[in-house]
């Protein structure tokens, strides 16, 4: 399979690059999501998403920016008809300048008080993903495609309490996401029960160093394990060299004792490489880490990635992420958590995305605190 100009676009119809088959599976989507990293403080991400999911006449958008201990969260919804490929959700937009190499993301204004027009310019080649095939209760629940790209970012964020934060591409990292086909939606009445995962560990890590860019999504059932693995390297647009074939990967990660969510201190990951060789990428967490339930993931508060909402529907909310007795509740469906990464005297930045279930094995500080331990929403 190969990209083209027109897989950037929200016009797929199959779970493969432009040209298959349509579904009538109500899961069916296609999104970005962006991250966007002040790598010079560390204490600053904004994440982005905009999804399209044609089967359920929705487009939605979000924004979650992590700043000086606190997030604000945006969720905004349309009707997908009859703009059905407009790249658009209330105050939010993305214009796609040059496919693969240059996309600027806007959120004008809004009740939040959040607005920004930062744009992505790719510094690395996207990588294309594995397909991710599953099957639970004899349906299938995955049948998807994504490819993950680095850059830079330059623009400008206004914050709720009137701060202009300036973008600068020596300073502000970016990653991304555009991924299209069948996920699982959060269950509706008179649905089965979900299945528990058969992975137990995930890790989710676009990272990239001055000279390439390398994305890993690892799921294990145990320690060593993999369930799923898709792994890449990338080069700069216009390097002509054949990036390695990862085969293989290992971690020893550290994380924060008694924090009140599963938290990431560092570690090391170390990549097999295709003929022998092996990477070793030291991490180290910076604060910034925006916490994606803010954007709807596994829901918030009756939002629900995908649910039909109607012609124009906006919320937003504002978190304090120095509250223990809320954090879990803020963390629990994942965080894209600012690293810095090390290589061979190299030093970069990326995100990290984390999550370990009971049973795994290992890493007990990072498992969900006990259910007692939890606190409940009012």
């Amino acid at each position: 399979m190969h990209l083209s100009a027109a897989d950037e676009y929200f016009t797929h119809q199959t779970a493969l690059t432009h040209a298959m088959v349509a579904t009538s599976d109500p899961s069916w989507r296609e999104r970005y999501w962006v991250s966007f990293q002040d790598t010079g403080s560390g204490e600053t991400v904004l994440t982005v998403g905009l999804g399209r999911y044609p089967n359920q006449d929705v487009m939605e958008a979000f924004a979650c920016l992590s700043h000086r201990g606190r997030q604000t969260n945006v969720r905004l919804s349309r009707t997908l008809l009859p703009d059905s490929h407009g790249m658009h959700v209330g105050p939010f937009r993305c214009d796609v300048r040059e496919p693969m190499r240059e996309l600027v993301f806007t959120l004008g204004d809004n009740d939040s008080g959040l607005t920004f027009e930062v744009t992505f310019t790719a510094s690395f080649e996207p990588i294309l993903e594995g397909k991710f095939f599953q099957i639970s209760r004899a349906r299938t629940t995955y049948d998807a495609i994504r490819y993950v790209q680095h850059g830079r970012a330059a623009g400008r964020i206004r914050t709720p309490d009137g701060t202009t934060i300036e973008v600068t591409p020596q300073q502000w990292w970016a990653e991304r996401d555009h991924s299209w086909g069948t996920r699982p939606l959060p269950r509706a009445e008179g649905q089965p029960p979900g299945e528990r995962p058969e992975w137990r560990m995930l890790l989710f890590a676009p990272l990239q160093l001055p000279d390439f860019g390398v994305h890993l999504y690892l799921q294990e059932s145990e320690p060593g394990r993999p369930v799923h693995l898709s792994a890449g390297i990338a080069y700069p647009p216009g390097d002509d060299r054949e990036p390695p074939v990862i085969v293989g990967v290992e971690h020893d990660l550290e994380w924060e004792k008694d924090a009140a969510a599963p938290t990431l201190r560092g570690g090391t990951v170390t990549l097999s490489l295709h003929g022998g060789e092996r990477l070793r990428l030291e991490l180290e967490a910076r604060p910034g880490r925006a916490h994606l339930r803010g954007g709807g993931y596994e829901g918030w508060n009756g939002w629900k990635q995908g649910q039909w909402r109607d012609e124009l529907t906006a919320e937003h909310d504002e978190w304090d992420l120095s509250d223990r007795t809320s954090f879990y509740r803020y963390a629990k469906a994942g965080s894209d958590h600012l690293v810095r990464v090390r290589c061979d005297g190299a030093e970069g930045h990326g995100i990290v995305e984390y999550m370990v279930l009971p049973g795994y094995g290992r890493y007990g500080e990072a498992l969900p605190p006990p259910r007692d331990a939890q606190v409940r929403p009012r």
